[in-house]
């Protein structure tokens, strides 16, 4: 198609193997050609169907993309993903378009093709998918649409053929005037694709030819009884307006900053033992803690892996995102910062605060049990004081190795015991924690090699405890409990049960497995 000369570039059969309607490349060439993208943008192919466009996206423009889509498993579009050779640019994922997970302000563009009339003529979406664009980022759309509203009755002349999906078609008046009603964007164009109805009719009935397309001769059918004069291809580009936007000055600590004399804290708490930890701010790390320090834990955990540079890492249960930055700073790691408690946005904003050196850092809200990934689609994954929370199921272990490829590695550190309390009595001075069900879910080393050993998909290479875990649990809390915010210092930061435990039945755990 001379019109399109990006698109005659991929392979046909490719194309209409995969295809769910109109040309997507023809469509994706014609938006983008209107849009401003630019070599490593974040782009949101929302409702990216079998990822032709993603491929697309990343191919043409150097952009890196989050390929996301209800209908069509991630694992499927990732096996075509790395089959074009771009898996380093395109993170296929499973997103319902109502209910997204990404952070505050993440992508600098969103492309949606022959979709968003499925979602997006309700008056609410735009204004909700904005919040994921950052300020004077671009939203581009091409659906099909009509040349005049319809009043909600299909032309007689197509009756025959209508679908209740059709009555998502509009004209580019009236997306025009739908976007421009939230007062959140300036609309750039709003027209009809040029000879749009006969590219689309000139595709169906090639589709048709090779019997590819299930429901095409119903299209086809339909194209030709219409000849042009209601049915057409629909491109709307716009730009979310600055003034719209936070200026990204809200507090990015989860608690306020400690007080404490300049030095101090890392005179306090410079260890030997972890020498990538000690430079990083104290402070910093303190502001955002929720448990035992989590960069300590992160770098005697990483000390038993194979992490190499440019690596995929999903980083389980990352709380305030202190150890993705560690990961993506340390290693040179690409990292998925999923976590169920801590907003993505304010996850997101920490990330800027800090920078991220070789690595890049995508939170995302994610629940431990709705994995929303590709199969095998990470290097490694790891989890830091969360795992213990969902993970203690032996049936929870095999969910998670599917989205690690083989021989990728597994690792957890977090609050533990050396004594399993399941055979031995409690001892009295355990007796206050031991009234919550967390407590439970503190186990051995070798309860957790056995947990992982049973699951039957990986093969465990570290399980032990750590040598002076109660020593340095300790260490830290007293430091929060001394210098940090008193609304920490009152809840998890309290420390007398690990203080009576001279017996040093608390301690913290390390396991780490690849995936057979």
């Amino acid at each position: 198609m001379s019109s399109a000369p990006r698109a005659g570039a991929y392979p046909a059969d490719w194309v209409l193997e995969n295809q769910m309607g109109p040309n997507p490349l023809w469509l994706v060439e014609e938006l983008t050609a209107t849009m401003d993208l630019r070599p490593g943008m974040r782009v949101l192919d929302l409702g990216c169907g079998r990822a032709l466009t993603s491929v697309f996206l990343a191919r043409e423009y150097g952009v890196h993309v989050t390929a996301a889509d209800l209908w069509i498993d991630p694992s499927d579009n990732w096996e075509r993903i790395c089959t074009a050779g771009v898996e380093d640019s395109v993170v296929p994922l499973r997103v319902d378009a109502h209910d997204l997970k990404f952070a505050e302000e993440y992508f600098d563009a969103v492309v949606c093709v022959d979709a968003y009339e499925y979602f997006g003529t309700d008056h609410w979406f735009l204004p909700s998918l904005l919040r994921f664009v950052r300020p004077g980022g671009q939203i581009g759309v091409v659906t099909p649409g009509v040349r005049r509203e319809l009043a909600g009755r299909a032309p007689e002349h197509l009756a025959r053929w209508w679908d209740w999906e059709y009555n998502g078609y509009h004209t580019p008046q009236w997306w025009r005037r739908l976007w421009e009603s939230s007062g959140k964007v300036d609309v750039d164009r709003a027209d009809f694709l040029p000879d749009g109805a006969a590219h689309w009719l000139a595709w169906e009935e090639a589709v048709l030819e090779t019997g590819a397309g299930e429901r095409t001769a119903g299209v086809v059918a339909l194209l030709r009884a219409d000849a042009g004069e209601t049915l057409e291809i629909v491109r709307v580009v716009a730009s979310r307006k600055p003034s719209e936007a936070g200026d990204g000055s809200g507090r990015v600590s989860l608690w306020a900053r400690p007080v404490a004399e300049p030095g101090v804290l890392a005179d306090r708490l410079a260890l030997p033992a972890y020498p990538r930890s000690a430079a990083y701010d104290p402070a910093w790390v303190m502001a955002n803690v929720m448990g035992p320090h989590p960069l300590w834990l992160m770098e005697w955990l990483t000390g038993a892996m194979r992490l190499e540079p440019g690596m995929r890492v999903l980083d389980l249960g990352c709380g305030t995102a202190v150890t993705s930055v560690f990961l993506a700073r340390e290693f040179g790691v690409h990292v998925t910062a999923a976590d169920l408690w801590t907003a993505p946005g304010d996850n997101w904003r920490r990330v800027r605060e800090v920078g991220t050196g070789a690595g890049t850092v995508m939170p995302l809200s994610v629940e431990a049990h709705e994995l929303p990934f590709a199969a095998g689609y990470f290097d490694a994954v790891v989890s830091v004081d969360a795992y213990h929370y969902f993970g203690t199921d032996v049936r929870y272990l095999p969910t998670l190795a599917r989205c690690v490829r083989p021989g990728g590695q597994i690792a957890m550190a977090a609050p533990g015991t050396r004594v399993d309390f399941d055979a031995e009595p409690v001892p009295e001075h355990l007796t206050p924690w031991a009234a919550e069900a967390d407590f439970w879910t503190f186990r051995t080393a070798q309860w957790w090699r056995r947990n992982w050993e049973r699951s039957g998909v990986v093969t465990v290479e570290t399980a032990d405890a750590l040598e002076d875990g109660r020593r340095e649990w300790l260490l830290w809390n007293r430091a929060c409990a001394e210098f940090a915010d008193p609304e920490w210092t009152a809840g998890p930061a309290r420390e007398d049960p690990i203080v009576a435990d001279t017996e040093r039945l608390l301690t913290l755990t390390r396991v780490v497995a690849s995936r057979d």
